[in-house]
């Protein structure tokens, strides 16, 4: 490093260094670069301010084991040149202790899809697909990698909180379905070993002051740590054969504050916050069910928000309980709103209502809110105003007015399944919401703005996808079903068509060809395969040709074959069984219903008149069909796993 006028700043240091060790990485990804530039020249190319695809080659991406590139790149900024590290970003959660193989196969991907989404195959050359050392060659994709993704967990996470340690750091803590509690830096590295409670799942998470932690769990304890040190230091209670239902922190008027612990049974424990004895107040006695509990800052003094079944009552000490409010649906979360008297809460019925308890009414009602159950809610400030956010069991998350119970822009999406947790996390000038979801990713959505920006283009999970053979449509037709419809797209122009709107959400596909015309075969949700006549590669909106009916749950797999002059049909359905059907007459030909739970996956073995039909069910066993004879061909196999080859 000759070029001593360079040496002015640390940035600089770090430009050069990262330029000279780009050097050293080889052109084929294949080749595994040194272990250091592995680890550490993402960090020092985003220090000398060139984290970039000249500074950080693609060939080292499949090899970097810092995990920590999309953390860079936020801190960063977008600079030019980026796209194969913004490629890398998106998947960097996901693909952790992958082999290299599958990370640049993975890579390959993203980065197709990053650039040429839906983009016509005559676009661009085939040659120019291809990368070496990738598994596969894309012709045609429509993804969009989540640009949230905090963390990606093993295990389902149950619980969420954030607290800030004595130094001022803030951490994310979160509690999973193995009793084992993590914690987060705020950008998503795990900060310290994860605390192992060798109990049920923790579902509720409370950081008191000087780094304590208690957590309470489905194997009816409570337990108390030491953050910072990741120490369990006392187990105050334990409950056998209940759950822990609520943990709050309640500071009453005229008394010293204690911690309240709610059990399944109804049982409700108060205990010192300093030595977690059990502390002497009166309590109020509740019903034998499990307790939602939400201390709430009133005029006159801390009230204690009880929800329990269908029921929310507001207890004072020394004042008895009120009755508050009946819901139609069963009670998930009851959230305290920083202006005093007032909570937020929610059920399975998809309320959400704002009410006031020094009146006892609902102030407010949100909607129209989720599409079923509302399951968490957390508050915070966005540009200004008070916001509640809500969870739903339609995979959203939803931000309210406090004050009006309006939505604030439009709905979160991303996960993949349900939220089941949510906390707030302080960022840079205003608060961050962190989700966690039945998908195993824990997701920051940052909310300033939200009202005012763009909606984003709505992702939404594929349920079903098919392409047709060479000798069934001469096209590339890409057959795509997702929660917003099924279309049809011509991988060669990059047009598509729509099946008409209205029909239920499709479960599978199959290509045939009957009478000589290319037809489409969907499976739905309603149980009934239609089949579609479309004219190949043509724009035209294909039509109803024909319904099949027989399955009583929906199909999940399908096949079709030609076999002594006529094209059949193999279905196998979520009811256990498999049936063959004759496309031309539209007739059921055979069934079979030897599997013991659903059938999961039909396929052909072999070719001509002497085919069979492979059947895989839920039940372990894979059997075999005759299409000829019609009956069962060679007994069953057990299976314990299931994988495709080409």
């Amino acid at each position: 490093m000759s070029d001593a006028r360079a040496w002015d700043s640390p940035d600089d240091a770090h430009r050069l260094i990262a330029k000279a060790l780009a050097e050293l990485v080889a052109e084929d990804p294949t080749i595994p670069p040194h272990p250091y530039l592995s680890r550490h020249l993402a960090q020092h190319a985003a220090r000398g301010r060139v984290l970039d695809d000249t500074h950080v080659p693609l060939a080292i991406l499949p090899w970097e084991s810092s995990r920590n590139v999309r953390i860079l790149l936020r801190q960063t900024g977008a600079t030019q040149q980026q796209d194969w590290l913004e490629a890398w970003a998106g998947i960097e959660p996901f693909v952790r202790d992958a082999d290299p193989d599958s990370r640049l196969t993975s890579l390959h991907l993203a980065h197709h899809t990053a650039t040429c989404r839906r983009l016509s195959l005559t676009a661009r050359p085939v040659s120019e697909r291809r990368l070496a050392g990738s598994r596969i060659t894309p012709l045609w994709s429509d993804w969009t990698a989540p640009d949230n993704v905090l963390a990606v967990s093993d295990t389902l996470v149950e619980s969420l909180a954030h607290t800030t340690t004595a130094p001022g750091r803030t951490l994310l803590i979160s509690g999973d379905s193995h009793g084992t509690i993590r914690m987060w830096e705020a950008n998503g590295t795990p900060a310290g070993a994860p605390l192992h409670t060798h109990g049920g799942a923790i579902q509720h998470l409370l950081p008191l002051q000087h780094d304590l932690l208690v957590s309470g769990g489905t194997d009816g304890a409570v337990r108390v740590w030491h953050s910072t040190r990741g120490q369990q230091l006392v187990e105050p209670v334990r409950r056998p054969h209940t759950w822990v239902s609520a943990l709050a922190l309640f500071e009453p008027a005229d008394g010293a504050r204690f911690l309240l612990v709610a059990h399944s049974d109804g049982h409700l424990t108060a205990l010192d916050p300093v030595t977690f004895e059990p502390a002497d107040t009166p309590l109020p006695a509740l019903d034998p069910a499990p307790a939602i509990l939400t201390p709430l800052a009133t005029a006159d003094g801390t009230a204690l928000v009880i929800a329990q079944g269908r029921r929310v009552v507001v207890w004072r000490p020394g004042r008895g309980v009120v009755h508050i409010s009946e819901h139609q649906g069963e009670v998930r979360a009851v959230v305290a709103l920083p202006s005093g008297g007032r909570y937020a809460v929610c059920d399975d019925s998809g309320y959400l209502g704002f009410w006031d308890v020094s009146t006892g009414h609902e102030t407010v009602a949100a909607g129209p809110a989720h599409d079923g159950p509302v399951i968490a809610l957390t508050t915070l400030a966005v540009d200004g105003r008070q916001t509640v956010v809500s969870a739903g069991l339609d995979h959203t998350l939803r931000v309210w007015d406090a004050d009006t119970g309006r939505p604030v822009g439009g709905a979160l999406e991303g996960h993949t399944d349900p939220p089941v947790a949510l906390t707030t996390l302080p960022g840079e000038g205003q608060e961050l919401v962190v989700s966690a979801a039945a998908d195993h990713t824990l997701r920051r959505w940052k909310l300033a703005g939200h009202g005012t920006r763009p909606r984003r283009p709505v992702r939404r999970p594929v349920t079903a996808a098919a392409l047709p053979g060479p000798t069934v449509v001469p096209a590339l037709l890409a057959a795509v079903a997702d929660g917003a419809g099924t279309a049809l797209w011509n991988v060669r122009t990059g047009r598509h068509v729509s099946l008409p709107a209205g029909e239920p959400p499709v479960t599978a596909f199959a290509w045939a060809t009957v009478h000589g015309d290319p037809v489409l075969l969907t499976a739905h949700s309603d149980a009934a395969v239609r089949l579609w006549s479309l004219y190949a590669g043509n724009a035209v909106t294909p039509s109803l040709r024909g319904t099949l009916l027989n399955h009583s749950l929906p199909v999940q797999a399908m096949t079709a074959f030609p076999h002594a002059g006529a094209t059949l049909l193999a279905t196998g359905g979520a009811d256990g069984s498999v049936r063959l059907w004759h496309l031309g007459d539209r007739l059921e030909l055979a069934h079979w219903d030897d599997h013991a739970l659903s059938v999961r996956d039909v396929t052909l073995l072999g070719t001509g008149e002497d085919a069979l039909i492979v059947s895989a069910g839920s039940d372990g066993t894979v059997r075999l069909w005759d299409p000829g004879t019609r009956r069962a061909s060679g007994g069953r196999s057990t299976a314990a796993s299931r994988s495709c080859t080409p």
